[in-house]
């Protein structure tokens, strides 16, 4: 086994600390030397597993190799330094990760300076640290989610010590602003809004991986988001373990529904969040979200199961009754509110009666569509700890059943979708056919309709002609070329330069001091005309006219309009870029 620093190893009994007050820190984001050098025409690569924290990770670590000098590489082989970003919350999402590990043995064969780093959540299991360096001795750094931050020092590390390096945290956590970010999307952007969870339900992994839950400040989020629309982003989707419990921890007053509002009031075309928990959907949220129409409606709304009996042994804060109610006040509000869940199939001990509520909840609340789960025990939780008398042929049998219901209620509510038409925020050109394009409509329904690459970013009004439960089949409306001007139309809209190159141009107008300039120019232009004949006369008129145009010249208004002017040119010929296809 090759040597290893084991720097800290996680702790379950750690991880459960809420005590600790939360630490805002300023991330300062200092290259280490070492690392620069190092970083000089080299490579690297990410592989994420898991739900859109861990993809927000990946952009964060992305930022820190970026910044250092690394180039990104989507082939393997390729890779100077190699990350696998970790989920815990399924056995299956481990056994990828182990199949993945292996495939990187040759990288550090060919190249003896190839750096394995594997973090996330499943790092932050006991045991999980040392397992690996005994059985993959070739992975050169193991971190877990509290210390993505200190990756490139983590690295620099690693050089200079010549050996492995283990370096992962258990406790509450802290916010980190500043942090850097090489977004996998130009159109669409994830925000975190808040970091950890609360609820301990007891199946969940989370709240020992993500720590305490703790908010980021409602500016930090809004600076942010604003800056993602001076950006040109379509579409920010608000992250948190359970964003409904924004701003509790802050004892500022500050709240889900304030922060979604001033959110929406940013601007951005449309506004999505996850994950909501239950017990914590006000009606002041119900209200935001039918309020502003950027704001999809579309909630992803995790029941688990639907038996009151069975929520409570999972831990979870509401009854059967209460979610149906809320669910009912939605409805209300927005009748055509797109609801999806979470449903765990094969809790310990389920009993057919506690999965038949399930099965008549989802028909009762008739989903657009579900994740179903085979119920995976995690060590350290307390399902872990319970003895099952359910055998697993009787589990499968029922999430076979529970599939059928999802799959009608999925099926029913895309068939009632053909022949209108949605407005599609699109992807790019589908991986298996080029000349189809896949994007999502506002009720986050995967749609894909013939069209031209360019549209990729676009917003296109598409009418729906097909359903295949899980997807729909469409065909565009109208002008592609159109479609695609508009878009350009949005992002010059948006664009800080424009805006201020505009905004001078207004003023301008209203000036009355240029105003009188101008009329001066005017008068001594007329002068140098009548005065072609007398050189003395001629030559004072040129005079006065040169002085006009030196006072036009130093206006600041006109100055700065004139500084503005190949800024604004350079961005119309990327503009045109844009427009030639």
């Amino acid at each position: 086994m090759a040597k290893c620093d084991f720097r800290s190893l996680p702790s379950i009994d750690e991880a459960r600390n809420r005590h600790d007050k939360t630490k805002k820190e300023i991330d300062s984001r200092a290259v280490p030397p070492r690392v620069k050098a190092f970083a000089v025409g080299k490579k690297y690569y990410i592989h994420t597993y898991g739900c859109q924290a861990n993809i927000r990770d990946e952009e964060i670590m992305a930022g820190y190799l970026e910044e250092a000098g690394f180039l990104r590489t989507e082939n393997r082989s390729d890779a100077d330094v190699a990350i696998i970003n970790t989920c815990a919350v399924r056995e299956n999402a481990e056994d990828k990760v182990y199949g993945e590990i292996g495939q990187f043995k040759a990288n550090k064969e060919k190249n003896k300076d190839f750096i394995l780093a594997v973090c996330g959540c499943m790092m932050q299991e006991e045991g999980k640290a040392q397992y690996l360096q005994k059985t993959y001795p070739f992975i050169s750094l193991v971190f877990g989610t509290h210390n993505v931050n200190q990756l490139l020092s983590l690295i620099n590390d690693v050089l200079i010590n010549n050996k492995n390096l283990v370096d992962v945290k258990s406790f509450p956590g802290a916010v980190i602003e500043n942090l850097p970010s090489s977004r996998l999307e130009d159109f669409k952007a994830f925000v975190n809004i808040s970091y950890g969870c609360d609820k301990f339900c007891t199946y969940c992994i989370v709240p020992y991986t993500r720590g305490k839950e703790r908010s980021r400040s409602e500016q930090d989020i809004v600076n942010e988001c604003l800056s993602l629309v001076k950006d040109g982003y379509k579409e920010i989707t608000l992250l948190g373990q359970n964003v409904n419990s924004y701003g509790l921890d802050l004892g500022d007053g500050s709240n889900f529904a304030s922060l979604l509002e001033k959110v929406a009031k940013t601007g951005i075309p449309r506004l999505r969040f996850l994950t909501s928990y239950p017990s914590q959907f006000t009606d002041e949220m119900i209200e935001v979200m039918r309020k502003y129409p950027n704001i999809m409606k579309w909630l992803h709304f995790p029941v688990q199961s639907g038996s009151s009996s069975m929520l409570r042994r999972m831990g979870r804060r509401y009854t059967r009754e209460e979610y149906l109610d809320i669910v009912k006040r939605l409805r209300q509000a927005m009748p055509d509110i797109s609801l999806t869940t979470d449903i765990i199939v094969g809790f310990p001990n389920e009993t057919e009666e506690e999965f038949e509520d399930t099965l008549s909840l989802c028909e009762e609340v008739r989903y657009a569509s579900a994740f179903t789960f085979i119920f995976s025990p995690r060590k350290g939780t307390p399902a872990a700890k319970i003895k099952d008398e359910t055998p697993n042929a009787l589990k499968h049998e029922r999430f076979d059943r529970l599939l059928k219901v999802i799959e009608k209620t999925t099926g029913e509510d895309s068939e009632k979708m053909i022949g209108k038409t949605y407005v599609v925020l699109v992807d790019g050109p589908s991986k298996k056919d080029s000349s189809v394009l896949t994007g999502y409509g506002e009720n986050n329904k995967p749609v894909n309709f013939k069209g031209p690459s360019y549209l990729k970013g676009c917003f296109v009004p598409v009418k729906i002609i097909e359903s295949h439960t899980y997807s729909l089949i469409g065909e565009m409306v109208g002008d592609p070329l159109i479609h695609k001007a508009k878009d350009v139309s949005y992002l010059m809209s948006v664009s800080p330069l424009f805006k201020e190159f505009l905004s001078i141009s207004e003023e301008l107008e209203k000036d009355e001091e240029i105003k009188e300039l101008g009329e001066e120019l005017i008068k001594c232009k007329k002068e140098m005309a009548l005065s072609l004949d007398d050189k003395e006369k001629h030559s004072k008129a040129k005079e006065e006219y040169e002085k006009c145009l030196e006072r036009i010249r130093n206006h600041p208004l006109l100055s700065n309009r004139e500084s503005l002017i190949s800024l604004v040119n350079d961005e119309l010929m990327k503009i045109k870029e844009l427009l030639q296809w």
